[in-house]
């Protein structure tokens, strides 16, 4: 199939505001669904698009040099299919579009499984044995399309201290965040459908840990925010 050339924008500003993961989904939003600027800044981005007018999304594309040309353009076709055809045309140019494509399915999807598993347990009892430490726990199942579909709605900054991993730990922290249920997996009685942008919020390691200290006051978001605001003054 015919690929039109990359016109890559020099403005990046859109494209750094945004973490790899929503990139990755404006991208598709385009190349697969064909959705217009304002269509992904309201879908993807989760922006007013009467206030942003599809400027963010448009900024994130023209970076990477896919314009109008490629709107919709491998609708119809598998993330692989697409990433086949880019290959085949033996242009490096088009690299950094095939490494947004595999990424978004393969490396941070990888990534995502191994953030689920550090907080896929919940230890509920500890004996020692001699110099053995032996841990009880239960383990909820988690679905990693959850997660994912969480932090692209919310981002990976604490939403309640406002922590960002990337900012402080460089590269090693870039696109880390924890999603926490706002009603605990624990606290269910049966599997229930999760809605990504108001059933699960993102929040840092230590935030996490203070909302569940207490197991029989788990507290919400706006909670442990009015707790850290009070400790502020």
């Amino acid at each position: 199939m015919y690929i039109p050339k990359l016109d890559r924008s020099p403005r990046s500003r859109e494209y750094e505001d945004y973490n790899d993961s929503q990139r990755a989904a404006v991208v598709k939003a385009w190349l697969f669904d064909g959705k217009h600027h304002r269509e992904i800044d309201k879908d993807v981005l989760h922006l007013d698009p009467e206030y942003s007018r599809g400027y963010q999304s448009m900024g994130i594309l023209h970076y990477l040099g896919l314009k109008k040309e490629f709107q919709g353009i491998f609708h119809g076709m598998t993330t692989e299919q697409a990433v086949r055809e880019l290959r085949n045309t033996k242009d490096p140019a088009y690299q950094s579009i095939i490494d947004i494509l595999s990424g978004d399915g393969d490396v941070v999807e990888k990534q995502m499984e191994n953030d689920i598993e550090s907080e896929n347990e919940d230890v509920y009892e500890v004996h020692s044995e001699g110099r053995a430490t032996q841990y009880y726990t239960t383990r909820y199942e988690r679905d990693p399309r959850n997660r994912k579909a969480a932090i692209r709605i919310h981002g990976t900054k604490c939403m309640a201290c406002g922590f960002d991993f990337e900012k402080v730990y460089g590269e090693r922290g870039k696109d880390y965040i924890e999603v926490h249920h706002v009603v605990p997996l624990a606290s269910r009685d049966a599997e229930t459908e999760i809605d990504p942008e108001k059933d699960l919020i993102v929040v840092c390691a230590n935030c996490h840990r203070m909302i569940h200290r207490k197991k029989n006051q788990v507290l919400s978001l706006e909670e442990l925010k009015q707790i850290i605001s009070e400790n502020k003054k």
